[in-house]
């Protein structure tokens, strides 16, 4: 009955998406935290993030230990980046912090759920891996929402991220020392113009694309389909809304990377989930 009301919801939304001017979320209950009593202070160049103000950063668990990141969009799908199915993901872990956590209640603030299907954007890799970067998850399960577990928000039928110039990564990649992050950590990256990543990368940013950086930190390996991130006003609320997912940047993860543009793909986004909601499509290896 769930996954019936799910895909009205995805169907109703496509008509949304089809009248420009039109506004809705993906899910409803996204984009809010929890407020907690005091700060933790501390991706390279980046700082430990807040406990319970990220419930939607997601760690993608592959084979041999190789993990990437994603975020939850709705109860059954995390939203990822295509290069990131390179590591096969076979779980993902929801209301991940603390890695090495063993605790009672980081235990019991943690999902590790089974992946069992991945779907890359069809052009992904047609022409070059650099472009349609974006790729859905699905859970074996549906994921019951709490403080530490949530998603995003994603914009339907309205661009929200026009005029937004600092943006937010989150991500379990390499630091400063070269080695990946035990604690999910944060970075505040900023817009860019285009020609400076074209130039960068000698390769064409086009509107699909956002090129972003800082003189401080970076996104890196381990951080590939991670949320970029950044609040916005919806309906008189402060939400987190998804505007980008990390897609590659320099050898050394220092200066400038691109950035899956997130509206640009709403439409396959839709459909996607719309077509795999349910369980009697063919199931991954």
């Amino acid at each position: 009955m769930k996954h019936f009301k799910a895909a009205i919801v995805v169907a109703a939304c496509l008509f949304l998406w089809a009248n420009e001017g039109s506004a809705a979320l993906l899910e409803e209950n996204c984009g809010t935290t929890r407020p907690i009593p005091r700060r933790i202070r501390r991706v390279v160049g980046g700082r430990n993030a807040e406990r319970s103000l990220n419930p939607w950063a997601v760690l993608v668990l592959g084979e041999n230990d190789i993990f990437c990141s994603g975020s939850l969009i709705t109860s059954r799908f995390v939203l990822t980046s295509a290069s990131c199915l390179f590591a096969s993901p076979k779980q993902v872990a929801l209301g991940e912090y603390d890695r090495n956590c063993t605790s009672k209640e980081c235990l019991s603030n943690r999902q590790v759920i089974d992946v069992d299907r991945q779907i890359a954007h069809p052009k992904y890799g047609y022409d070059q891996i650099s472009k349609n970067d974006i790729a859905l998850l699905r859970m074996a399960k549906e994921v019951e929402f709490s403080a530490y577990i949530r998603p995003i928000c994603l914009p339907v039928g309205k661009r929200f991220g026009n005029n937004i110039r600092d943006f937010k990564a989150v991500g379990w990649g390499k630091t400063d020392s070269g080695e990946t992050s035990m604690i999910l950590q944060t970075a505040t990256l900023e817009y860019l113009a285009p020609e400076l990543c074209s130039r960068k990368f000698d390769k064409v940013i086009d509107k699909s694309q956002i090129c972003l950086g800082s003189m401080t930190s970076d996104t890196c390996n381990g951080d590939s389909g991670g949320p970029l991130s950044a609040l916005k006003k919806y309906n008189k609320t402060r939400r987190v809304f998804q505007f980008g997912i990390v897609s590659y940047g320099s050898a050394f993860c220092t200066g400038l990377g691109v950035y899956t543009k997130v509206e640009h793909f709403m439409g396959w986004i839709l459909k996607t989930i719309n077509k795999n909601i349910n369980d009697t499509a063919r199931q991954i290896p």
